[in-house]
């Protein structure tokens, strides 16, 4: 649905010009003090920018400007577009890798948490090298990652896919385990959130 938006709206100033001459041949604005050579010509100038201003309007109100994309991995550094990862355990203990991307206005990005849900029977443990980005729950159930530790909270300019690999560690309490590490963001109006799965294997 993105993908077909962001086309729609990319081929608009094309369907702009032609929808701004058939309205000018429909109806034409008699405007005083403009030759009547020229009344066509403005009408289609006139056309043209009241449909652009819609255009833009559709676009502000469809198309998020503020994104955050959240990618799982089983390997440090390894990314693919695979929909459900496979993290399996090496005897007790697995590794989950995952990369935040950040896209839009610091200021909209600053307040924003992000909770993973882990399933049952295995607890999170921090790896001291990224702890500084996220908490645990007391029984090691979730995490929640603050947005605002990846970027300069100072900073006022666009961010355009801005952010870090971090990872923690996952310990199972049961010989067999197959569940999936749920994710959620506290998010707004015109915030977009996308994430992959993360599956955790025996």
């Amino acid at each position: 649905m993105k993908k077909f938006l962001k086309l729609s709206f990319g081929l608009s100033p094309i369907a702009v010009v032609i929808f701004a001459y058939l309205l000018a041949g429909f109806y034409k604005f008699q405007i005083p003090y403009i030759d009547k050579g020229s009344l066509g010509e403005f009408n289609v100038a006139l056309y043209s920018a009241i449909l652009m201003l819609l255009v833009n309007l559709l676009q502000y109100f469809l198309i998020p400007s503020t994104i955050i994309e959240l990618e799982f991995s089983s390997q440090k550094g390894v990314y693919n577009s695979l929909e459900i990862i496979s993290c399996p355990f090496i005897s007790d203990i697995a590794t989950v890798y995952f990369y935040i991307k950040l896209t839009g206005n610091p200021k909209k990005l600053r307040d924003k948490k992000l909770k993973l849900f882990l399933p049952p029977d295995v607890t999170a443990q921090s790896i001291p090298d990224f702890s500084d980005y996220y908490s645990l729950d007391n029984d090691g159930n979730s995490l929640e990652i603050d947005m605002s530790k990846f970027f300069n909270n100072n900073r006022s300019t666009f961010l355009e896919k801005e952010g870090k690999e971090i990872a923690f560690n996952v310990i199972k309490s049961k010989e067999d385990i197959n569940g999936l590490i749920s994710s959620e963001l506290n998010k707004e109006r015109r915030v977009s959130f996308t994430a992959n799965k993360l599956r955790l294997t025996r």
